[in-house]
């Protein structure tokens, strides 16, 4: 019997995406630093003062909303969670039952859901925080989820366990 549960937490903190939102936020600061304090226009063609202040406020919220996410995978002995906070704090719970196969996949990000983050439609959806490995759920009433993963090898090898001994306890009963 595979152990108990296979557990995966995944945050924005450290992939490019974070540090580019970072680094702009970061000018925008100095820029109302230099031009709100300092009285110093910033800039040949400066931005009104509210202008500056509520894109910097924006773009350090933007950061804080990536540095804070985190997406989570859960899988246990009867069934398969995910939670991607803040954008919703409840676990997403599929009982094994209700699942038609699962699968860790390599796929394009870019090109199959258009990026990372909560993607895709009601019946094709993806949570993904950065790479290309995920995965893969296909449920018995038609829907598709994808869930990006960073420890590929590890959940394979926690599901191939799995699903031997789901089969084996299945041939026996």
């Amino acid at each position: 019997m595979p152990a108990q549960s296979y557990k995966e937490q995944q945050s924005f903190r450290y992939t490019w995406g974070y540090w580019i939102c970072l680094t702009i936020a970061l000018f925008f600061v100095y820029g109302c630093w230099q031009q709100l304090i300092l009285q110093q226009p910033y800039g040949d063609k400066p931005a009104p003062d509210l202008l500056l202040v509520l894109l910097t406020l924006l773009l350090l919220s933007l950061v804080t909303v990536l540095h804070f996410s985190s997406l989570q995978l859960r899988l246990e002995q009867d069934s398969l969670a995910v939670r991607f906070t803040p954008f919703f704090w409840r676990w997403r719970q599929h009982q094994w039952h209700e699942i038609q196969s699962c699968e860790v996949v390599t796929y394009s990000p870019l090109a199959e859901y258009g990026g990372w983050g909560i993607r895709g439609s009601k019946r094709n959806r993806c949570y993904n925080v950065s790479g290309n490995q995920g995965l893969r759920i296909r449920l018995k009433n038609g829907a598709s989820l994808l869930i990006g993963t960073q420890q590929a090898q590890p959940l394979q090898s926690w599901l191939d366990t799995f699903l031997q001994a789901k089969a084996a306890e299945t041939t026996r009963a």
